[in-house]
């Protein structure tokens, strides 16, 4: 590598950036969709609330069967679905800072500040200025 020129060196480093530009826009992406879906399928546990519980565990059992490796659609976890979606759904789009949030902080979010303001505004923070995450006492530390 000693015979590799400078504008050689730049180049690859170029390269490798695009490279990790690329995979995290790629898991960014993903993760907007899976919390687009677990919204939809909020709102359908939502609207068919006359179900009550029932709903929630027939379809905890047939989408884990269904879907024997994917994880995530527990009674809890599809609980939480629909929680996500009344949170929300008076807003007419998701805001974008929620929507990258990975499912777990949506989820402390939801858990730890009631006002939906100040959840949009947490996660317009953490990404703007590279939060880490902490709950104590109802309160959010970064």
């Amino acid at each position: 590598m000693n015979n590799i020129d400078k504008n050689m060196i730049t180049i690859i480093d170029e390269i490798k950036k695009d490279i990790l530009n690329t995979r995290n826009k790629i898991l960014t992406n993903a993760n907007k969709e899976l919390i687009a879906m677990y919204f939809r399928i909020g709102k359908y546990i939502s609207e068919n609330s006359k179900y009550g519980n029932s709903l929630i565990d027939t379809l905890s059992i047939t989408l884990k069967t269904e879907f024997p490796d994917a994880t995530g659609y527990s009674p809890r976890n599809l609980a939480r679905m629909r929680r996500f979606y009344e949170e929300y759904k008076d807003l007419s789009n998701l805001p974008t800072a929620l929507a990258k949030l990975p499912w777990s902080f949506n989820n402390l979010l939801i858990d730890k500040v009631n006002d939906v303001k100040k959840r949009e505004w947490y996660a317009f923070k953490c990404f703007e200025n590279s939060w880490s995450w902490e709950f104590t006492n109802n309160n959010a530390v970064f």
